[in-house]
Formats: C-alpha cells, structure tokens, sequence
C-alpha cells in the first residue's frame, strides 16, 4: 500500500523554517536558495490543504496548524535520521573511526603515536574531534572516545588506559635559586589547571604539606596554558608527569621534589556496544592498548 506521505525535501524545508521563522535562514541551514525553500513549503502547504505560515510584515509565524504539524515531524524526522546514523556507523567494515578524545591527551601523547597506528593500519583513518565530558553517544556520530575520569559513563564500554602520575614543576630558575624544599611553596604562586581543581590538594595530601593555601594563583583553562605559565616562570604547577615529557627532556621544566601525586581518576577508551564490532574500532583499541603498555593498564 502506497504511504501518504510529503518527500524529505518538503519536510525539511518547513522543519528549518519553522525552526528560524525565515526561508532565508532556512535556506542558510540546509544551502539551498530562498526561492528553493519558499517553493518546498509552497508545495508542502498545497499537498496538504492548510496554510502552515502566516505572512506577517516580511515576518513568518506559525499557523496553529502549523505549529501542531511540528510538533509531530520533529520527532519523526529526528528518529529516521539517527536510524540512518546508527546504520551507517554499524557497519563492521568501516575503514574510519571517529574518535572524540580529551585536548590534553590528543596533542602530547596520542598523534604523536598516530603514524605508528597508520604504518601497521594504513587502511584505517582515525578523525579526532575534542570532547572534554561524557556525551550521549545515541545523539551523536562519534564511534568512541578517549575520556579522563571514572568509568561511570552511562550506556557505555570503558577500557581502563592509564593514570597519572601528578609532580610539582617549575622553571630551572625557580628551582635552582628559590624552590628548594616543599616548605618554599607557601610563598610562591601556585599555577591551577581548571579541569584538574583537586591536584594542589591531592598533592599536598601526599606530600604531608600542612597549611599550604591551595587557592592561591591563577587558573587555567587548558593544558598547555598551565605548562607555558610554568615555563615562563609565573608559578610552580601540578601537572601529570606523562603530558610534559618533552619539556622535561629539554629542561624547560624541571621536578625540583616529591614526591608523586597519583591521580584517583584514569583515561579511558569508551564506546556503546553496538560499535564493538566495528574493525576499526577493534584495530584501534588493540594498537592503543600496546601503545600504552601492560604495566600502565592496572587500575590503581
């Protein structure tokens, strides 16, 4: 039996429409002409004898018809494109893998390993995307992600990674003329990375370093700006020891004392379940779980 129903085309121009109140915008959204969206809601408007929009001073407004009709596509159209979606990225033969992963972790530890992924999968391409907290994977696109904190991600797989090992660094110059002991942090600068708001104290704690005012300093918003702070010499950082190899190796940064702070949260690789078969997928995690090592892969 013949459905009666518009074609996506018409749907989707009375959906963006609808949504921005202008066949410009519309026409904007989905990079079609103004005409283009008129004639799609025009045709839509005939085929189902009603009038969706009022025309009011060069404005569009809703028809409570109008409005009723939305209210049911929306829906609709929302369910057949993730069915599209799921589709599409189910398929266990894929040869690309959309990876949302944390900034930090990207840029000092993982695509600087990526061209051994590339030589031992040259059939695999890994498209990374930032993502700095849990995501519902069922309303986006993303295969997996490479997530720091604990494995409570709802509808999910969490493959433990790593930890980190948490140091106090600084400049050569503090370190040689000023940093000398624990003692002498009381009346430096501490340098504060905002995804990481508890390391001074988990530090402390560690270190047995009563009275230290945790809440001195300056706040970061990324990695890299806490690692340059402490470069330039405006403060001492907390920082995980494996995200600041280089500047160690050069001696842009130095550990002046213990001892090691270790992190109560961990990286890990997450997906939904129904990614578990993709080859991709599968190729990927077995290379990263090499890549990191045994050793670093025991919970602690």
């Amino acid at each position: 039996m013949r459905r009666y129903l518009p074609s996506t085309a018409m749907l989707q121009a009375f959906e963006a429409s609808a949504r921005r109140l202008s066949f410009t915008l519309a026409a904007e959204d989905l990079y079609l002409t103004q005409g283009a969206i008129s004639k799609q809601v025009g045709a839509l408007e005939e085929l189902l004898r009603t009038e969706l929009f009022k025309r009011v001073k060069k404005r569009l407004e809703l028809t409570a018809a109008g409005k009723s009709f939305l209210a049911r596509i929306v829906p609709a159209l929302n369910g057949i494109e993730a069915a599209v979606i799921e589709l599409m990225s189910s398929q266990s033969d894929r040869s690309s893998l959309d990876l949302g992963v944390v900034p930090s972790f990207a840029t000092k530890w993982l695509i600087p390993r990526l061209g051994d992924f590339a030589k031992s999968h040259p059939g695999v391409t890994i498209n990374l995307a930032t993502r700095l907290v849990p995501f519902d994977f069922g309303e986006s696109t993303l295969d997996a992600a490479i997530h720091f904190g604990k494995p409570d991600w709802p509808g999910a797989t969490c493959d433990y990674l790593m930890s980190e090992e948490m140091v106090v660094v600084c400049n050569e110059d503090l370190a040689a003329h000023t940093l000398q002991a624990p003692a002498d942090l009381h009346r430096l600068s501490l340098l504060h990375l905002s995804s990481r708001p508890q390391a001074w104290n988990e530090w402390a704690a560690t270190a047995a370093l009563d009275g230290l005012d945790t809440t001195r300093g300056p706040h970061f918003d990324s990695f890299s700006m806490v690692a340059q702070a402490a470069v330039a010499g405006l403060g001492v950082a907390v920082l995980p020891k494996f995200l600041i190899l280089d500047e160690l190796a050069s001696g842009r940064l130095v550990i002046p004392f213990g001892p090691t702070a270790m992190s109560d949260k961990g990286y890990y690789l997450v997906y939904p379940e129904r990614k578990a078969r993709l080859s991709s997928l599968q190729r990927f995690r077995a290379w990263l779980m090499e890549s990191v090592g045994e050793g670093q892969r025991q919970p602690r």
